[in-house]
């Protein structure tokens, strides 16, 4: 379940991946920051924690937007 939100002018994809059927889910998004056009820039970053893994695809999604926003806030 891929989610996108809209926080302090930043577009946040979750795209929390398996690498394999079987196995757990590791938490990833996709960060574009918004110009101040609010344009969004098309050069977006990905972050992954692989240090994390959840047993679904939706707590993963969830980490990484929390994840994100936290970032995000300390920037």
């Amino acid at each position: 379940m891929k989610r996108k939100i809209s926080y302090k002018n930043c577009l946040i994809l979750s795209e929390s991946f398996q690498l394999s059927q079987s196995s757990s889910w590791i938490p990833r998004y996709r960060l574009t920051r918004q110009d101040k056009e609010f344009h969004y820039n098309s050069a977006s970053s990905h972050h992954d924690r692989l240090d994390l893994v959840f047993p679904t695809e939706s707590e993963a999604d969830e980490f990484a937007l929390q994840d994100a926003m936290s970032r995000i806030g300390t920037a």
